[in-house]
């Protein structure tokens, strides 16, 4: 161990005159980068000797022989005094650095400093230090000195102490908190950061922001990625499903966001594989070649010694492999014929990932795949995926089965040759033809029609029907006209769309009902055709008679709080959708006159779930009731709803007459639906005057919004005076408090100099007094000692004239003398 630097001469060598000559702080730095160097050739040594394990003090004994300057060599003798004191205590300052880490994550929020540091890593020595300074001081422990104390222990902190922070302060900067607080913050603070900071750039700086967020799992090798991104302030839709671009745009950058996380987080993922394209393209070219058999299914090839990143493309050359060679079909290529079909796409595209592992039982033959197998993109399959796929892969291979097979590929990967025999399906409008009622219930008995679109390669045929009712995905042209026939007729035709490559042929139809591109399956409310009916009564126009229940589904059974949603309920129309939300803006206000004559099947009384058979079979009953709404003046909330609700049960109604079949309806099911002559042609004309009502009510929705806008307006002014005018007020009011208490504190301190003049003035004069009651008393009892003893003078004989007593010499007590007896009797 004494020898040790024999072997780093060279390195020691180097950067001794750069260590001799540079001051004591920088000394840090010098030691970090000669450690490296170190560590490095320490490395690639083949017999190495073991290193001193504090390398860096090592370094510093090695380098002490070599100062030439005083305060150098003190320095360097201090700092390996302070090492050694630390290993006689018995803890290394790596053990002390990860006792003290905080486990806190918001202790990571802002950076780190030397200061924040020390007092984690030192917080004994610093107690101790504050201690012994406030008994220093011999008053009582106070918390008020703390702070100053600590400072004066971290401005005089030793160099090893120094080191020792810097350390600690690089590595939590850098690592932030432990990860199972990280966790648990990011568990419960992400999405309100996230919105935190979204919000506050767009009030800030007017930003809208599309942010991608990873981070890792608790299981391992696994990570989360989210999308992050404003809310639309004009738009219906954020950024990321606003169009079909957007939405692969998206899907693209998640995928390569969701690589380099990976490689960011598991770094070690790669098994030594770099990063660089050079070390890639190297992998590749290791990789076994792929062999396929006489009819083109790629034979299993070995994958040992390959790393993880290479069994990844591995697997996803077979894939491509047996997606992109010449087409095959096991069963018949356009029959009936009950059984799987095989296809390849003869083309160098490669595998559609997204459209397999969304729906891969109708792509892949899920025998192919192990049980319970979770299909995703090669590039993000793990060891563990791997090795479970290659597993059965084996078995499959021992069985001399096919390792994958395709049933269906997409239509713009398929080649002209694949596709010569196949007719892709058109969707070319139908001229509408109108049919007798005899022609109608000839064929009523015969079997619905069934089309289907199945794989690629693959035809289904239906039979013959002479007439059938429009399907829910079938468009026909605008403005088709539907006559009205008998209820006889057969079940929809369903129609599923497939992938690729697939083809629904269908024989000739005798007469066929086409519906509007506006009718869609979401409009179709089953809930109410179970429901009980009765015959209704013609149009009337007089309050309808109550009877003892609502029907459900009837306007009547409709709370009051729940008539807005009623409302968008009777139709997905999207017109009719914004003329609801249109109304809900109106302004509050009793009916118009033009909306009295309203029919009792159009008003929220109505208590039956479908409209009266004269709606269905009268002339002139619906036509009367558009021309009514036409002309109705919509002023306020209760006249919209009135309108809308009419329309709403008009555009129900004509749906549920469309769709009617008789072997479907259920028993109970009015049977003059059959035979209603509400069709698309009126279907037609109430969506035309949706949009017309729709557009009367803006202007008054917008003069309600400006009268609005005006009376908010002023209501902030009114308020603003009012505030301006309290505010004004409470000054005043202060400010006259102000005055009175200043006053009241002057009269005070007049009347307190007045007493305090009177006091002095007393106690002058009673000082007075007491003097002059000293000086005569003193001068009665000094004329007694005087005149005692000397003969007393005959009347009338003058004597000599006395002297004057001197008493400037007598000392006089300053206690005042007490009254005689003889004078307290009195």
């Amino acid at each position: 161990m004494d020898k040790w630097y024999e072997s780093f001469e060279g390195i020691l060598a180097i950067h001794q005159d750069k260590f001799v000559t540079a001051s004591a702080p920088t000394h840090q730095s010098i030691l970090k980068t000669i450690c490296n160097q170190i560590v490095t050739k320490h490395k690639s040594l083949e017999d190495p000797a073991a290193l001193p394990k504090p390398l860096r003090k090592a370094i510093r004994r090695y380098y002490l022989q070599f100062l030439t300057d005083e305060d150098d060599i003190q320095a360097e003798g201090e700092f390996l005094e302070d090492e050694q004191d630390n290993e006689a205590l018995g803890v290394s300052p790596e053990e002390r650095e990860m006792a003290a880490r905080p486990k806190d994550a918001a202790f990571y929020k802002k950076e780190i400093t030397d200061w924040d540091v020390a007092q984690k890593l030192f917080k004994q020595e610093i107690d101790d230090y504050d201690k012994e300074e406030q008994s220093k001081l011999g008053g009582k422990h106070s918390i008020k000195f703390r702070t100053g104390h600590a400072r004066d222990w971290f401005n005089n902190m030793t160099p090893a102490q120094r080191e020792e922070v810097e350390d600690a302060k690089e590595k939590w900067n850098r690592e932030g908190a432990p990860a199972e607080a990280q966790a648990m913050y990011r568990k419960r603070n992400l999405k309100r950061v996230l919105d935190d900071f979204t919000e506050q750039i767009h009030r800030t700086m007017g930003c809208q922001v599309v942010m991608l967020v990873s981070h890792k799992k608790k299981s391992d090798q696994t990570l989360s990625v989210v999308v992050h991104e404003s809310k639309p302030l004009n738009g219906k839709k954020v950024f990321t499903q606003s169009s079909r671009g957007n939405k692969e745009w998206t899907s693209d950058a998640f995928t390569k966001f969701a690589e380099w996380s990976k490689s960011e987080f598991y770094p070690e993922d790669s098994d030594g594989v770099s990063d660089n394209e050079d070390d890639e393209d190297d992998t590749k070219d290791k990789l076994p070649e792929l062999v396929l058999d006489k009819t083109g299914y790629a034979k299993l090839p070995s994958r040992a010694g390959i790393n993880a990143k290479g069994q990844q493309e591995l697997v996803r050359r077979i894939f491509h492999a047996l997606y992109s060679e010449l087409m095959s079909v096991r069963s018949a290529l356009m029959g009936l014929k009950v059984g799987w079909v095989e296809v390849f796409t003869d083309s160098t595209k490669p595998v559609p990932w997204r459209e397999v592992v969304a729906k891969p039982s109708l792509y892949l033959d899920l025998e192919c795949l192990p049980k319970g197998f979770l299909l995703r993109d090669p590039s993000h399959l793990r060891a563990d995926d791997i090795t479970k796929l290659w597993d059965h892969w084996e078995v499959r291979r021992a069985a001399k089965q096919r390792l994958i097979i395709f049933l269906a590929g997409k239509l713009a990967d398929m080649s002209k040759e694949s596709l010569q025999n196949a007719v892709p399906y058109k969707g070319d409008k139908k001229v509408y033809v109108e049919i007798s009622q005899e022609n109608e219930d000839d064929t009523s008995a015969k079997p619905p029609m069934t089309r289907t679109e199945g794989p690629a390669g693959t035809k289904a045929a239906s039979s013959a029907s002479a007439s059938t009712r429009p399907t829910p995905h079938t468009k026909g042209p605008a403005g088709t006209k539907a006559a009205s026939s008998a209820s006889a007729s057969t079940p929809p035709t369903p129609r599923t769309k497939g992938p690729a490559g697939t083809k629904a042929a269908s024989s000739a139809l005798a007469s066929t009902r086409l519906a509007p591109s506006t009718i869609s399956p979401a409009d179709d409310d089953s809930s109410e055709d179970d429901l009980a009916t009765t015959s209704f009564a013609g149009h009337t126009t007089g309050p309808a008679a109550r009877p003892s229940g609502a029907q459900e589904g009837a306007p009547a059974a409709v709370p009051m709080k729940d008539r807005v949603q009623f409302l968008k309920s009777l139709s997905n129309n999207d017109k009719y959708l914004l003329l609801v939300e249109g109304v809900r803006d109106l302004e509050k206000g009793p009916s118009s006159e033009e909306q009295r004559d309203w029919p009792t099947w159009a008003t929220w009384s109505w208590e039956e779930s479908y409209l009266p058979n004269a709606v269905h079979s009268e002339d002139g009953v619906v036509e009367n009731f558009l021309d009514m709404i036409a002309s109705a003046k919509i002023t306020s909330l209760p006249s919209g709803m009135r309108v809308t609700l009419g329309l709403g049960l008009l555009l129900r109604e004509c749906k549920r007459a469309i769709k009617y079949e008789v072997d479907e309806a259920p028993h109970n099911t009015p049977t003059y639906l059959g035979a209603s002559t509400l069709d698309i042609k009126i279907l037609s004309l109430v969506e035309d005057l949706v949009d017309t009502v729709r557009g009367r009510m803006l202007p008054t929705l917008k003069g309600r919004e400006g009268q609005q806008r005006a009376a908010e307006q002023e209501e902030k002014e009114r308020d603003h005076e009012l505030e301006v005018r309290q505010h004004l007020e409470e000054e005043l009011r202060m400010l006259e408090e102000a005055k009175s208490r200043n006053k009241r504190l002057k009269d005070d301190m007049q009347k307190l100099q007045e007493e305090t003049k009177k006091l002095v003035e007393e106690n002058e004069s009673l000082e007075r007094q007491r003097v002059e009651v000293e000086h005569n008393g003193e001068s009665e009892a000094e004329v007694r000692v005087e005149v005692k003893g000397k003969k007393r003078s005959k009347l009338g004989e003058s004597g000599k004239p006395h002297k004057i007593t001197k008493t400037d010499d007598i000392r006089r007590s300053s206690r005042a003398r007490l009254p005689s007896k003889k004078a307290m009797k009195y």
